[in-house]
């Protein structure tokens, strides 16, 4: 399981339509279900280019 437990104010995700919480879980980066390994999802953070795209569970 991968949760913020930070969000940097002023940042790109507190910018956002509905901005990411402190505790919000990512449950799929760039159309990839994330099986629970934060390893996994900063992997897949580090290989997008120009789009991020999460879905987050609250």
């Amino acid at each position: 399981m991968c949760v913020f437990s930070q969000v940097e104010e002023g940042g790109k995700a507190s910018l956002l339509q509905h901005p990411l919480q402190l505790g919000d879980e990512v449950v799929i980066i760039n159309d990839v279900e994330l099986s629970g390994w934060r390893q996994e999802a900063i992997s897949l953070v580090k290989g997008s280019y120009k789009t991020l795209r999460l879905t987050v569970r609250r």
